[in-house]
């Protein structure tokens, strides 16, 4: 899975693959990583990174990707190069699965006000969770998916509509 991220100015991709014994080989840049992921019981995950251990937890703060790790915060921003496809579906409300994982939470009904940056479903993916939000403050008109389905990337979970409950 190759994901690209944007810190302090400059673009950094990054390339994950199972190596199938439990450790990711991960290539940031130019630089290869062999990566043992194992979460913790408070949401966190350990990172074995080339014999160096590293705490991390992550959150999202509207398209921003919060980073903690080893106690110091980075902010990761979604590159501008973004695609239509994917803009449009945010601003329509559409709520798309970031990676192939596994729905492990539904925290919203049809009918439901949620605000911005609302958790709405998480996923599990690569021993991660991840929380996948409201774009917008508004009601959700429709879920996709069930506790337990699986998803692939760019697959459509939930709608959320612009409009406010009661209106």
């Amino acid at each position: 899975m190759i994901t690209a991220f944007e810190y302090a100015g400059e673009t950094v991709t990054v390339d994950l693959t199972p190596l199938g014994d439990g450790r990711m080989r991960a290539v940031i840049g130019a630089r290869v990583y062999t990566v043992g992921v194992t979460t913790l019981p408070d949401g966190g995950v350990t990172l074995d990174l080339d014999g160096a251990r590293h705490t991390v937890y992550s959150a999202l703060q509207g398209t921003d990707r919060l980073v903690a790790l080893d106690g110091a915060v980075y902010t990761l921003a979604s590159p501008e190069t973004r695609t239509g496809k994917q803009r449009t579906a945010a601003a329509s409300g559409a709520l798309v699965a970031g990676m192939p994982g596994v729905v492990r939470e539904v925290l919203v009904r049809a009918g439901d006000s949620v605000t911005r940056g609302a958790a709405v479903v998480v996923l599990e993916a690569m021993k991660m969770e991840i929380r996948v939000a409201a774009p917008h403050a508004g009601v959700v008109t429709r879920l996709h998916v069930a506790v337990g389905d699986v998803v692939t990337r760019g697959q459509l979970l939930a709608e959320v509509s612009a409009e406010q409950a009661g209106m």
